[in-house]
């Protein structure tokens, strides 16, 4: 299966700059990443509904306020909840960058969802993202008393993308906290959990796929700053167990992190809890930010989250 023309376009035109940034001695740095994926959302994923109720608030995780937005489909009628951690190389990506996505997804499910803002490489290393997400979770049905938000049950479903998915397959590692918070699904989208770089699809797609080896490497060294172990610290490496929350994998046919997606859903197979892997083939990493170049792919795989969750 070939990468569908309109994303092959985008990732020409991107292979054909790359040499002149190389003349140039052009640095990755938080700022153009953040900027670089700002775009890439603001340009290919238009086709949501802006109208969609919105209500931005805060948790609080020790001193510092973790901003969240609430996603209401049907304002006024109690729903499930779910939380959304959204993806980046725990370096970039935002409440307002998954904006868009968050709205589709949310009026996909029918879910009251709740996107976090979690704090950033390098300025807050590892494990900070996890503890901000951690604490919003703990707080979400607070709030959504506070704010008078009606909701059908306090289970939750965890959804990230990527390094989102990372938070959140790490969360789900910690029993207790899933017992406590009543976490029982889990939807990992394209999802990054083998922070040892040893993923066999990097020779395939680690080069020339929109996502690369190298920036990938650049992450983690961001993400990681105090000799960490990282296998210790990667989801797929984890201990799974019987308890653990039912998980769908989704994965993109091109993607560097597709074998460790795979391996994942295997292990979650493997101590007898529920999972699914949805393949969605001609696409790439990130591809729900290029929805409007591989529409139906995004689709599908929005529908797919959605007959899951109904499960």
């Amino acid at each position: 299966m070939l990468v569908k023309p309109k994303i092959r376009e985008l990732l020409d035109k991107i292979e054909q700059i790359k040499p002149y940034l190389a003349s140039i001695g052009y640095k990755l740095n938080q700022a153009n990443t953040r900027e670089a994926m700002a775009n890439m959302a603001y340009l290919y994923m238009t086709d949501y509904n802006k109208m969609l109720f919105t209500l931005d608030d805060v948790v609080m995780n020790g001193h510092y306020p973790v901003p969240i937005r609430i996603y209401h489909p049907q304002p006024g009628t109690p729903l499930p909840v779910a939380i959304f951690i959204h993806g980046g190389g725990h370096m970039a990506g935002g409440i307002t960058v998954y904006d868009g996505i968050v709205r589709k997804l949310s009026a996909t499910i029918n879910h009251i969802v709740i996107s976090i803002d979690y704090r950033l490489a390098p300025e807050f290393a590892y494990p900070t993202g996890i503890e901000d997400s951690k604490a919003a979770i703990r707080g979400v049905f607070k709030v959504l008393e506070e704010r008078k938000i009606a909701y059908t049950s306090r289970e939750l479903t965890l959804i990230g993308d990527s390094a989102g998915a990372a938070v959140c397959s790490s969360i789900a590692m910690d029993k207790e906290f899933v017992v406590v918070e009543q976490i029982k699904k889990q939807v990992l989208i394209y999802p990054s959990v083998d922070y040892t770089l040893s993923s066999p699809s990097f020779a395939q797609y680690g080069s020339g796929y929109l996502l690369e080896k190298s920036k990938i490497a650049w992450y983690f060294e961001s993400y990681f700053q105090h000799n960490e172990d990282r296998k210790a610290a990667s989801p797929v490496y984890g201990e799974f167990y019987v308890g653990m929350p039912q998980t769908l994998v989704v994965v993109a046919s091109h993607d560097p992190l597709i074998a460790e997606g795979m391996a994942y859903y295997q292990n979650v197979i493997n101590v007898g809890v529920n999972a699914e892997l949805l393949k969605i083939d001609g696409v790439v990493h990130a591809y729900l930010m290029l929805e409007n170049l591989c529409k139906e792919e995004c689709d599908v795989t929005y529908q797919e989250i959605n007959k899951f969750l109904l499960k």
